[in-house]
């Protein structure tokens, strides 16, 4: 074999092996590529999920924390209406408000607790959704009965002390739906993440 061929030969054989570990490389490096863009989207998907399990833990807080501050506002609107008018007057020294103060800022909670329950009626999976429109729904009817416990005890008619039963009976289904409410959104959120493996 004559030295030029033998220098043909390989420079033709070094061609080759660069093309081939070019392939080779290129080949590489793509799946590289590829397993790092699936890796991102990867941990994309999982901080989005996390994100929005984050935002349904926080409604549901937020919204256990209404129906409770609701119940509250209740029992003083329950408690200063019971008073005489004299004695209820004495308790602004203690920065306990009047009666219609009280019932203003319970209708403000019970706005707040409507929008909420329909914001979580889209965030949350459909049966802890509808308990959350149980509960909204057992705080109107029960400010329904404290509204009219309370006329019927201005007013000092008859029926005062039926009225009084019927908001003990409602306010009772009210703290006991708020309670399963949160019994059943604790199951949930202490329950390994939906969206994760």
């Amino acid at each position: 074999m004559d030295q030029t061929w033998a220098v043909m030969l390989g420079a033709g054989i070094s061609i080759a092996s660069a093309a081939l570990g070019a392939i080779g490389g290129y080949s590489g490096g793509s799946a590289q590529a590829r397993g790092t863009v699936e890796g991102v989207e990867l941990q994309l998907a999982g901080q989005r999920a996390d994100a929005l399990w984050q935002m349904e833990v926080d409604a549901c807080t937020l919204y256990i924390d209404r129906c409770n501050q609701a119940l509250f506002k209740i029992g003083q609107v329950a408690a200063v209406g019971r008073l005489e008018a004299n004695r209820a007057e004495t308790l602004a020294i203690y920065g306990i408000g009047s009666r219609d103060e009280i019932l203003g800022s319970l209708r403000s909670l019970q706005d707040e607790c409507m929008l909420q329950e329909i914001a979580l009626g889209l965030r949350l999976p459909p049966a802890l959704a509808e308990g959350a429109k149980g509960v909204r729904e057992a705080l109107t009817s029960t400010t329904d009965a404290l509204y009219r416990w309370c006329a019927a005890r201005a007013d000092g008619t008859a029926d005062e002390a039926e009225r009084w039963r019927d908001l003990i009976d409602r306010t009772t289904a009210l703290r006991q739906g708020v309670g399963q409410f949160t019994s059943d959104a604790q199951t949930r959120f202490t329950a390994p993440h939906p969206a994760r493996p």
